[in-house]
């Protein structure tokens, strides 16, 4: 059932307002606190190009340091290379 709730119009954006109500409910860091930290860190984030066009983003709307556009073999050379690797 959750599958088909997140196929629906407009559930990704309330999700998200779903997520922000509790990280604000709990008092921890917002995504953008996060993700700031992280690059402040030298995290490298990378947008996947094939999940930007499947789920219609535009790249505009990304932070400032994300990488956009990174395809399956680039981001796989980039892990092979890095001493910690996340996909989410």
């Amino acid at each position: 059932m959750p599958n088909a709730l997140a196929a629906l119009p407009g559930m990704d954006r309330l999700a998200t307002r779903m997520m922000e109500s509790r990280i604000d409910d709990n008092g921890t860091a917002t995504i953008k606190e996060l993700i700031d930290l992280s690059l402040d860190q030298g995290v490298e984030l990378q947008a996947c190009q094939m999940i930007i066009e499947l789920m219609e983003y535009d790249e505009d709307d990304f932070y400032d340091d994300v990488t956009v556009g990174v395809g399956a073999a680039t981001a796989l050379q980039h892990m092979a290379e890095s001493d910690i690797q996340l996909l989410v």
